[in-house]
């Protein structure tokens, strides 16, 4: 498998439209039943509840939580920076989700949301460039995560591990934060020395 690029919405003349875009890639590869990939021999489930016409998961892997200082636009560098009028600095575009918090719509995130088909895939045939590890959340669940590491790209999906039959999409995003890297390598490190 190539190496993955972002959505194209250079033919898109507004957020909403971009959003729209995305929102289409997420519903044919992730959110319709019949076209969402195993992740191994498990089933993949999404909640639907739904949140100005789109399933709140994908406002959830498409926006970014509200910060009161981002050191860092997570967008640098890339050509959302360009279209986004700083979005998660200024938040001009904000959504509210099902859990009531308020989150950022966030181009870069969503202009990315085709690489979580993608990834669950390159896991399944045993790409290198997808790391697996499970770690336990602060709220005693289990969690399974797949990154996705090649050149510039850092990305990972999060998966609550429901049953030994199905697991549920809590969210997906491109990993940015240095101090974000350096949690998830040691993630990874200390569940492969403990396997």
């Amino acid at each position: 498998m190539k190496k993955l690029i972002a959505i194209d919405f250079s033919d898109c003349a507004e957020l909403a439209d971009i959003m729209e875009k995305c929102y289409a890639v997420f519903k044919e590869s992730v959110l319709q039943k019949e076209n969402r990939p195993l992740l191994g021999k498990r089933e993949i489930f999404v909640p639907l509840c739904w949140n100005e016409k789109k399933a709140d998961a994908f406002w959830h892997i498409a926006s970014i939580e509200e910060k009161k200082s981002v050191p860092l636009l997570p967008c640098t560098n890339d050509l959302a920076s360009f279209r986004c009028k700083n979005n998660c600095m200024e938040c001009i575009e904000s959504i509210i989700l099902h859990n009531k918090a308020k989150r950022e719509k966030c181009i870069y995130r969503a202009s990315r949301i085709g690489w979580i088909r993608a990834v669950i895939e390159m896991y399944n045939k045993g790409d290198s460039r997808v790391k697996y590890w499970e770690k336990q959340h602060s709220k005693k669940e289990n969690r399974i995560y797949l990154r996705y590491q090649e050149e510039e790209n850092d990305y990972i999906i999060i998966f609550a591990d429901k049953s030994s039959k199905r697991v549920q999409l809590i969210t997906a995003y491109p990993v940015f934060y240095i101090n974000a890297k350096k949690d998830y390598d040691k993630d990874y490190t200390n569940y492969i020395k403990n396997r």
